[in-house]
C-alpha cells in the first residue's frame, strides 16, 4: 500500500543503489506507483480498486494475493542471482506461492524478508492458517530483518538456513510544508490550547478512541486526525459519533485525505505533540515515529510489547502511558503540560542510528555472511 510500506521501499533502494559493494538495485511496485525512475519496474496489479465497494475491494485483495507472486516468480526466472528483498508479502497464499518457488527458481536467487509486523497473529484469520503460512515464508528465506523486537513465536523458531538481523528503521527526511495545509492549521490554533495529533492511515490499532475520551478531562488540548481509512474495515463515522456524545466534536479536526509529504510536514509543524498509543496488538515499529524523529516533536507512546516501545525506553524520546487507558493518556499529557519531563535530549543519537545507511551497512555485512557474492 502506499503509506509507510511504500516509502521505506523506496528509502532502501535510494541508499543500497549509493552503496559501492552493489551492482544494481530494481525496486518492484504495483503498476499505478508514482514517481518512476530508472530503477523501478512496474509489474505488479494496481492495489487500487476501480469501485468503491467493500466486496469489490475484496475481491480485487484475493486476486492480488495469488496474482502477484507468480508475476514475481516470472521475473525472477529471466532476472540474473540476486538478493531479494521482500519489503511486503502475500502471506494468505503463500502455502501456494512458496513451493513454486522452490521449484522453478531453485537456489537461483538468495532471500531476506522485512518484518514489519513481526507478530502475524492477527493475520490472516485464523491462527492454524498464520502459523502454516509463516512458517511457509521463513522456510524460503535466507535473511529477516526486525526492528529492536522480534516476540517468540513458532514460525521464527528453528528457521534452517535463516539469519535474523535487528536493524534501525530509518528515517524520512521531509520537504518544505505545504502552505495550504498551513494555513488550514492556523484556523483550528487557539492561544494557550496544545495540539495533539493522530497522523498517517486512519486504524482501529491506533485508538483513536481513547484520544477523544481523554479531550474531556484536557479542556486545553485540541485534537487532529490527519490520514484516510486504511482499509474498508474502517468506520470513521463511529469516532465523529463519539466525538459529538461527549460534546468534544468542535475540538476534533479531521483531514480526511491521502497526506502528501508536504502536507504530512504542515501538520507535524503545526501541532505540539504526536500520538502514538497503540492498541496491544500492535508489535511494530511505527512509521510515523521516523516521520516525525527530524521536527523532534514529544510524542505520546503505548508501553506494549512492541518495537515502537522498546526504541522509546532505549532513546527516551518520548513518554510512555499505558496501553488501552484513559486515565493514563491523560496523566502523560498533563505531565507534558507541566512540563513535567525530562528534556529530550536523545533525538541527535537516535537520528544518528536509525539511519537507512546504518541500515543498509548492516544488512549488507549479513548478507556477506551468508555468501561472499551479492
Amino acid at each position: 500500500s502506499f503509506g509507510g510500506c511504500y516509502d521505506y521501499g523506496r528509502e532502501l533502494a535510494r541508499t543500497y543503489a549509493l552503496h559501492p559493494e552493489v551492482d544494481h538495485v530494481s525496486w518492484w511496485v504495483p503498476v499505478n506507483s508514482e514517481g518512476a525512475t530508472e530503477n523501478v519496474k512496474k509489474i505488479f496489479l494496481s492495489d487500487k480498486p476501480s469501485s468503491d465497494s467493500r466486496i469489490g475491494k475484496q475481491i480485487l485483495f484475493l486476486w492480488r494475493v495469488f496474482v502477484n507472486p507468480l508475476k514475481l516468480l516470472f521475473a525472477l526466472r529471466s532476472s540474473p542471482p540476486s538478493w531479494v528483498i521482500f519489503n511486503d508479502f502475500e502471506q494468505l497464499s503463500a502455502i501456494f506461492w512458496v513451493p513454486l518457488f522452490r521449484l522453478f527458481l531453485g537456489k537461483k536467487h538468495r532471500f531476506a524478508v522485512v518484518l514489519h509486523d513481526p507478530d502475524r497473529d492477527a493475520y490472516p484469520p485464523g491462527l492454524w492458517l498464520t502459523k502454516l503460512s509463516m512458517k511457509k515464508i521463513m522456510s524460503l528465506m535466507d535473511l529477516a530483518i526486525y526492528h529492536d523486537y522480534l516476540p517468540q513465536k513458532p514460525y521464527y523458531q528453528n528457521v534452517k538456513g535463516c539469519t535474523f538481523v535487528d536493524l534501525p528503521h530509518g528515517f524520512y527526511s521531509m520537504p518544505s510544508p505545504d502552505l495550504k495545509t498551513f494555513e488550514l492549521m492556523s484556523q483550528f490554533e487557539a492561544p494557550g490550547k496544545t495540539i495533539l495529533a493522530i497522523l498517517g492511515n486512519i486504524r482501529r490499532e491506533k485508538n483513536y478512541h481513547l484520544a477523544i475520551e481523554a479531550l474531556v478531562q484536557l479542556p486545553n488540548h485540541l485534537l487532529v486526525i490527519a490520514g484516510s481509512a486504511a482499509n474498508a474495515r474502517v468506520n470513521i463515522q463511529q469516532y465523529k459519533d463519539l466525538a459529538k456524545t461527549l460534546h468534544v466534536e468542535d475540538r476534533v479536526m479531521w483531514i480526511e485525505k491521502f497526506l502528501t509529504e508536504a502536507e504530512m510536514a504542515a501538520i507535524i509543524e503545526s501541532v505540539d505533540v504526536v500520538l502514538l498509543n497503540y492498541a496491544t496488538s500492535f508489535t511494530s515499529q511505527s512509521g510515523i515515529l521516523n516521520v516525525v524523529a527530524p521536527f523532534r516533536k514529544e510524542l505520546i507512546v503505548s508501553d506494549g510489547p512492541s518495537s515502537l516501545a522498546s526504541i522509546l525506553k532505549r532513546f527516551k524520546v518520548g513518554e510512555l502511558v499505558e496501553p488501552e487507558s484513559v486515565s493514563s493518556l491523560v496523566e502523560g499529557l498533563r505531565k507534558l503540560e507541566r512540563e513535567e519531563v525530562e528534556v529530550r535530549q536523545n533525538w541527535e543519537e537516535y537520528l544518528n542510528y536509525a539511519s537507512w545507511e546504518n541500515h543498509v551497512n548492516k544488512a549488507i555485512a549479513a548478507m556477506k555472511a551468508k555468501t561472499t557474492k551479492l
